[in-house]
């Protein structure tokens, strides 16, 4: 997650309750508005955190201290500056951001800032939610207040997806456009899905919200084959793949496919789609790199189509339409560390990539989905790390939408590469095979 304060709104007393005047500062994550808050009230929830989380707190950035006169606009700005830096070292901390105070402090600052109309517990709404295949879910009794965890338990109600099962699942918002789903970002436990989908609607105005699979390991897929409404919802998250690959990538297995659709085989289905190239992939379209990833040749700003998936960014370049695409892979195991940069001209994200032995180098993506990319590659690293510390027991991890859920590990390591991913790799000539190392 990106947090930032970008700016703030002055309050006139005109126009305040206790008729004084004072600063909202306005908490955006991952470049959306979430919420408004006074100093007054981060001030309390920094000496909450320090009470109930004192070793978590050790290295976070020191508070701005309060100050018993007006501030000036530079000290404002200086002031917003600061909580800024706090808020962004707050949100690194994996202890933190998964405690019951972090969640319901930033639940009800979304519910106080864009609850224009007073709710209680009798109101109720019903949302519809989407699944890959453009089928809908009509959600209902549900109250405007409830954060995405109980959206998420109503639809595996809905469903009658038992609760082991909805592990693997998380809820997204989309954008809906040219008859496609273009992904946007998860939704986290600390939010209304009601609230954040109303305030995206004012930038998309065709968005939805939208339940899959929240997973990258594929050896997670097995476990949900033998139950037939997991299978089923792998299934369409499974066919929506195909559709979006399909035109990337010639294969000789879309007409078997489409033999074992035909004729209902879905578990068939799943094993023979899982052998296709972008299988548990997330695709954005509208990204650019500089190309060839080296120290030593003349580079280039290129587009390009980024594939995220099976524990790598896969950048797809077509440079000459005479000449097969080119296909970089950067390994997750081989990113030391990355950041996200957000400025008002620009989004990218950078990683400090092992590029051969001793070699270390950043490479920048620029592409507004920066934010969804790091999202992804920290839970990828969360998978990763979990199956190394213990790949035979049960482990809580984080999945994309910070929720902490039981992911049961398996006892063969890594995802197998396919056939199709041994070739791609074995023709990267960025990288010096005899010092292919992880970090």
């Amino acid at each position: 997650m990106h947090f930032s304060i970008p700016d703030t709104t002055e309050i006139s007393a005109k126009n305040s309750n206790n008729q004084q005047s004072y600063t909202l500062f306005n908490i955006h994550i991952n470049g959306v508005h979430h919420c408004s808050v006074r100093y007054s009230q981060l001030r309390t929830f920094n000496e909450e955190l320090q009470r109930l989380l004192p070793s978590a707190m050790a290295n976070i950035e020191i508070f701005p201290p309060k100050k018993f006169f007006s501030l000036s606009p530079k000290e404002t700005e200086d002031r917003r500056v600061l909580l800024e830096h706090y808020i962004q070292s707050i949100v690194q901390n994996k202890f933190i951001i998964t405690s019951s105070y972090f969640k319901e402090f930033f639940l009800n600052a979304q519910r106080e800032t864009f609850t224009t109309e007073s709710f209680d517990n009798n109101d109720k709404i019903n949302l519809t939610i989407c699944l890959l295949n453009n089928h809908e879910l009509i959600i209902e009794n549900l109250s405007p207040n409830d954060n995405t965890s109980r959206l998420l338990d109503a639809c595996a109600l809905k469903l009658q997806v038992q609760q082991d099962f909805l592990t693997y699942f998380s809820l997204y918002l989309y954008e809906q456009k040219d008859n496609q789903l273009n992904i946007i970002r998860p939704l986290y436990e600390f939010e209304s899905p009601y609230l954040s989908l109303k305030q995206l609607k004012k930038t998309y105005q065709q968005s939805c919200i939208v339940l899959k699979k929240s997973y990258w390991d594929l050896d997670f897929d097995l476990k949900l084959l033998d139950d037939r409404r997991a299978r089923n919802l792998l299934f369409v998250q499974a066919q929506y793949e195909i559709e979006q690959s399909q035109d990337l990538y010639p294969s000789d297995i879309y007409r078997q496919l489409d033999i074992l659709r035909e004729n209902k085989s879905f578990k068939d289905y799943i094993l023979l789609a899982r052998t296709s190239k972008f299988y548990g992939h997330i695709i954005l379209q509208k990204c650019s790199l500089l190309y060839p990833i080296n120290e030593t040749t003349k580079q280039k700003l290129c587009q390009c189509l980024l594939a995220i998936g099976n524990n790598e960014l896969l950048c797809c370049f077509n440079l000459d339409e005479k000449k097969k695409a080119k296909e970089v892979s950067l390994k997750v195991t081989r990113i030391r560390c990355w950041k996200v940069n957000w400025t008002k001209q620009n989004v990218d994200i950078s990683v400090e990539y092992l590029i051969q032995k001793g070699t270390l180098i950043w490479i920048t993506i620029h592409t507004e989905q920066a934010a969804l990319i790091s999202s992804c590659l920290q839970s990828m690293v969360d998978e990763i790390i979990a199956k190394r510390i213990d790949t035979t027991s049960p482990v809580t991890t984080s999945n994309e939408s910070t929720t902490e859920r039981a992911l049961p590990k398996t006892a063969n390591g890594l995802a197998t590469r396919t056939e199709a991913d041994l070739e791609r790799l074995n023709n990267n000539d960025i990288f010096d095979r005899n010092d292919d190392d992880d970090l």
